[in-house]
């Protein structure tokens, strides 16, 4: 597989006062596509501003991040807007579902940011909602809102799936679920999905585990054998 974002000498630093402070420092990184990967780490860590970098919603202060061999860090707000629609995807860990439409209007509106999209009726049963296809955010429980999320995120058909926290309003047993889901998608589809998660259990169904403290990278690792969802252990 080749990769897809090669990252070189990333730094973000904010001013603050006097000092400066860096979010990131010195990341190098190459992430291959079709992969699950989870980054890992604490709070401050420097997880989320890594995401927001990937995914364009923020630039770094210097260094250079590539994309299918294409330079987004020198993108104008149009082209990294036409970046985001055209290959990402995004899931939250507060779902951002509209409430006023259904489920089948909410997974429709990713739809419409595609220009080759999936089936929404196809999504709709592989997330297992098809008997709640009419029915509004508030009628459903925090797990199925969440499968809301990823269906309406992958009918998009995107390059990258970007889950930021995606269990972390969830229990256990519903986590498990929607991670299984995440890994049926990638199997299927072979959507590059990166996991931001201060939840070290999750990093068992990864290819790839970066992990992350006080903005620098300090462990890349590979897993030999990738455990299923529901064989995880929980934090």
């Amino acid at each position: 597989m080749k990769n897809l974002y090669k990252l070189e000498k990333i730094y973000k630093t904010y001013k603050n006062y006097d000092t400066d402070y860096h979010a990131l420092e010195n990341i190098n990184l190459e992430l291959t596509e079709g992969e699950i990967i989870v980054v890992l780490g604490p709070s401050g860590s420097g997880k989320s501003t890594m995401l927001n970098l990937l995914s364009g919603i923020d630039s770094p202060s210097k260094g250079h991040i590539m994309f299918d061999d294409i330079r987004i860090d020198q993108m104008n707000e149009k082209e990294l807007t036409d970046y985001r629609a055209s290959n990402l995807g995004f899931i939250f860990q507060s779902y951002n579902l509209i409430p006023s439409l259904t489920v089948k209007e909410n997974i429709e509106l990713g739809k419409e940011l595609s220009g080759n999209p999936l089936s929404v009726k196809k999504l709709i049963q592989q997330v297992g909602l098809e008997n709640h296809a009419h029915k509004y955010p508030y009628q459903l429980s925090g797990g199925q809102m969440q499968r809301v999320a990823i269906a309406r995120a992958l009918v998009k058909n995107p390059k990258v799936l970007f889950c930021d926290e995606p269990t972390g309003a969830l229990d256990e047993e519903t986590g498990k679920k929607v991670l299984e889901l995440l890994q049926d998608m990638n199997d299927q589809y072979h959507t590059t999905m990166i996991i931001v998660t201060h939840n070290p259990s999750i990093a068992d169904m990864a290819h790839t585990v970066i992990r992350m403290n006080s903005g620098k990278v300090v462990e890349i690792t590979k897993n030999e054998t990738v455990k299923k969802a529901s064989e995880l252990r929980w934090a």
